[in-house]
């Protein structure tokens, strides 16, 4: 029997595009909008005596699943969630310790993994779990958001190939003892101070201080998939994976005006890079905690100047761009864990 808390996400990535597996990765998701998103075809011809569409000329055109699930950064079960979103996915034991550094980057080559996702959805009434899985799911974006005090979040967003209602349910597991990342846990350099990109075992750094005046941060790869390949043959259906196009990196952080210098570099469009650490208190080995870590080498910001506030604290909605410095990654993420794989 179940109750309508009883939803859940699982997944597991494909050998072959759209032929599915058994999902082995379950989420402890926050909220989901997975969707059939299927397109009509309507007939429009004209008849005498009939001013209303006809049933009988009406059929199903385009197939295109997907949508997104947000969870929240928990300290075990996130490396699967970040190699689908980069693509570029490295696990190294970190040397003499029984902790794991995972460092993600954007793919540079064609395609990214496949996925065979799962949700299970309770009916009304304590019924059995009702499974709805899709096949061919590949990410299409990532974006990572926190609020003062709140925990950081994460919101994948999917495009898949195929809905299947017939799928036997695949009954959950999830990791033991997590944690969850919050803005508590969190420290934000942001200049143009010299930059050190993260190893397979190595945090990246940056010179200089961290800033203290951030009270809000959001940041978002997007991959830029293609949204066709729906050919003859396909029975409305994607016949291919989707192909990968311009990324693009962006967010926007909210500061307090304490100073002009953000507001100088706005205005002098300098080169900035940030590094954004969450670092929990416990740790897994001697010496290493759980870490999760957001490198953007190179970005410009956006604006804006600050505006009086009627008395109030005065702050800055201050959106950027991350750009290819050509030296490195435009973006790496960085997962510490005691997770032995992704």
């Amino acid at each position: 029997m179940t109750t309508q808390l009883d939803c859940s996400i699982g997944l597991a990535e494909e050998s072959v595009y759209g032929t599915g597996v058994t999902p082995d990765h379950f989420l402890e998701f926050t909220s989901e909008a997975l969707d059939a998103n299927l397109e009509f075809s309507q007939g429009e011809g004209m008849r005498v005596g009939s001013r209303v569409a006809r049933a009988d000329r009406r059929d199903i055109a385009k197939i295109a699943p997907g949508g997104t699930i947000e969870l929240e950064a928990a300290t075990k079960g996130l490396g699967l969630i970040l190699k689908a979103a980069f693509g570029g996915a490295t696990n190294t034991v970190i040397p003499t310790k029984s902790a794991y550094q995972q460092v993600f980057t954007p793919a540079t080559t064609d395609p990214l993994a496949s996925y065979t996702i799962q949700k299970g959805i309770p009916p009304v009434g304590g019924g059995a779990t009702i499974a709805h899985t899709f096949l061919g799911a590949v990410c299409d974006s990532i974006e990572f958001t926190a609020d003062s005090g709140g925990i950081v979040k994460i919101v994948t967003e999917w495009l898949a190939k195929e809905l299947k209602t017939d799928v036997t349910y695949a009954s959950p597991s999830y990791p033991s003892s997590l944690k969850l990342f919050t803005f508590v846990h969190g420290a934000i350099y942001l200049n143009s101070g010299t930059l050190t990109a993260p190893t397979t075992t190595d945090l990246g750094s940056i010179t200089g201080s961290a800033l203290a005046n951030i009270n809000k941060f959001s940041v978002k790869w997007a991959n830029g998939l293609d949204t066709e390949g729906f050919n003859l043959g396909g029975a409305g259906m994607r016949s291919r994976k989707n192909v990968l196009g311009a990324g693009v990196l962006d967010g926007s952080i909210t500061a307090e005006f304490t100073d002009v210098t953000l507001r100088d570099a706005y205005l002098n469009n300098s080169a900035l890079s940030m590094v954004l650490t969450f670092t929990r208190p416990e740790t897994i080995d001697t010496g290493v905690n759980p870490v999760l870590q957001i490198i953007i080498p190179s970005l410009r910001l956006e604006g804006e100047l600050p505006k009086s506030n009627a008395g109030g604290v005065i702050t800055q909605s201050i959106n950027f761009t991350g750009l290819d410095n050509l030296s490195n990654a435009p973006i790496y993420v960085v997962y510490r864990t005691a997770d032995t794989a992704y």
